[in-house]
């Protein structure tokens, strides 16, 4: 008996002691969550506070919006075009081709007047068309067909390119044809390229309406792309005028039409002053 009490008494004193060590542990625990929940309880109400603070901030700030709003005069909502119309600017905006393009010129290449005109990119690639005093453009000639086979076995519309670097493109020379022009009273022009390169495509638009070649060159008034050969870039441009030297050239071209006319004009009437004599003198 007495070994059992003995065994007993401390298994009984060690279940005791962890009954309240397990007590206290609760009890702190509980006292830990409650503590937690306060803190949680009181973040989020900080947390609604702000933000009703700042709804209300926001009202406010609506509010003065709607009272300077009622003070300013607004005109009326009109059309966007009214508002256009009341800009007072006189001057004319710069095309694509005015921004992106540099042109340079190759005068009489083939006959008086066969004017033609390399419009280049800043990244080098040029645009081919014909210069605003070619032949073609002047007297309201009418275009009737731009024919792109220059021969019997070359057709520039057949020209196919790949790649970067073009490859498969028609070689381009100085003299080499890029098309036929045929106007409304049967007179043909042969268009030169005027630069060494690559084709990169003609514009096969004018094709079917050949008259497009009288609209600006952004507007699809164009006959060709071409890569230029970027080793003797720099010489072909020195064999072409700048804008400055063609508007030169220009007005020099026109200086001697006039004084050409004039002189026409007054051989004319030498001659017809001639005439009126003798026929006075006859009678």
């Amino acid at each position: 008996m007495n070994i059992n009490s003995d065994n007993n008494e401390p298994v009984e004193k060690r279940t005791k002691s962890n009954d309240i060590e397990n007590d206290s542990f609760s009890v702190l625990e509980d006292e830990s969550d409650t503590d937690k929940h306060s803190e949680c309880q009181k973040m989020v109400d900080l947390i609604d506070n702000e933000d009703e603070s700042i709804l209300l901030s926001n009202k406010d700030d609506d509010d003065d919006d709607d009272d300077d709003d009622s003070l300013f005069p607004f005109p009326p909502d009109n059309d966007v075009t009214d508002m256009l119309e009341g800009v007072k600017y006189h001057g004319s905006f710069p095309t694509i081709t005015d921004r992106y393009f540099t042109a340079y010129y190759k005068l009489d290449v083939q006959s008086p007047a066969d004017d033609i005109c390399i419009l280049m990119h800043s990244n080098r690639i040029c645009m081919l068309t014909l210069a605003p005093s070619h032949a073609i453009l002047q007297d309201d000639k009418h275009i009737i067909k731009v024919d792109f086979k220059v021969s019997n076995k070359l057709d520039r519309v057949q020209n196919k390119v790949s790649g970067k670097s073009k490859h498969g493109a028609q070689p381009l020379q100085m003299n080499s044809n890029i098309c036929i022009i045929t106007c409304s009273n049967e007179k043909t022009y042969v268009i030169k390229c005027c630069i060494i390169g690559k084709l990169v495509e003609v514009n096969e638009a004018l094709i079917q309406n050949p008259e497009l070649l009288l609209e600006p060159p952004h507007r699809a008034g164009y006959l060709a792309i071409v890569l230029p050969n970027i080793k003797l870039l720099d010489k072909m441009k020195k064999s072409l005028l700048t804008q400055e030297q063609y508007d030169l050239k220009m007005l020099e071209r026109r200086s001697t039409t006039n004084h050409l006319e004039i002189s026409e004009i007054c051989t004319s009437n030498t001659l017809l002053k001639n005439d009126l004599k003798i026929i006075n003198k006859e009678i």
